[in-house]
């Protein structure tokens, strides 16, 4: 079972959705991934912890006001919280949440890229806490989807301390941000059409059957399949509650 419990600076550590109807979401994902999803807390400003063979996968919440969209957020670990912060207004970018602790023992902020893609800073103060990836209904992949990418890898070198390489998906350049010799997360050029953005990929055994399913449960399908050698093929959703992510069965293993 792939559990991540350390979280060098400028990888990603956590994701969580906000949604104007979070029992909604809580049973359409549940149902999708066969999550366990806790009750929302109090102590917990009001989310709930989603789970997978009682590992931590991701928080689902409530919006906080309605000007705020609904949307799955990627949180990227750093080791000074508000260094990260002033970097990220002298990088270019917008501080849209000041650096707090809106839940006890969690220090995040939440911020923009200068193309407006937005993320979370996230300084953990205990590294061993586990979470699941890279196996079915866990976070696999994430990736920020912007018409000029390429242009703000100078903002993510400052404000996470990542490094930047390429590879090819098909005939068009990819980005990679790369702690050390691993690649944490992706950067694709899109057609300009929507807004710029983080997307999450989940891991799925089996992509068509996984896409019945989203739909069935009253998803939309976004994009039909793609493919990659070395990736895989993934598709994009729209929960019913308009939030989008990706699904994505990797291509497996060389035996």
């Amino acid at each position: 079972m792939p559990i991540e419990d350390a979280f060098p600076q400028g990888t990603p550590v956590w994701v969580d959705l906000q949604s104007p109807d979070q029992p909604a979401a809580a049973t359409y994902y549940r149902s999708l991934f066969g999550w366990e999803v806790s009750a929302p807390s109090a102590d917990s400003n009001g989310f709930a912890l989603a789970s997978a063979r009682g590992v931590p996968v991701a928080a689902l919440g409530p919006l906080p006001s309605d000007d705020v969209p609904t949307s799955w957020t990627v949180y990227f670990s750093v080791d000074d919280l508000t260094a990260a912060a002033e970097a990220v207004t002298g990088a270019g970018g917008t501080v849209l949440l000041e650096p707090g602790e809106p839940v006890a023992g969690i220090r995040l902020a939440i911020v923009a890229d200068p193309a407006g893609a937005v993320f979370g800073l996230w300084q953990r103060k205990d590294q061993g806490d586990p979470w699941l990836r890279d196996e079915p209904g866990a976070v696999d992949w994430l990736e920020v989807v912007a018409a000029d990418p390429a242009s703000t890898f100078p903002f993510y070198e400052s404000v996470l301390g990542v490094g930047i390489s390429e590879m090819r998906v098909g005939e068009e350049p990819y980005g990679l941000f790369d702690v050390g010799e691993t690649s944490v997360a992706g950067a694709y050029r899109s057609d300009g059409a929507e807004p710029a953005h983080w997307l999450v990929y989940f891991n799925v055994a089996d992509l068509d059957a996984a896409i019945v399913r989203a739909t069935e449960l009253g998803g939309t399908l976004r994009t039909e399949p793609l493919s990659a050698r070395g990736v895989g093929r993934w598709a994009e959703i729209v929960d019913p509650q308009g939030a989008g992510f990706a699904l994505l069965e990797p291509e497996p293993e060389p035996s």
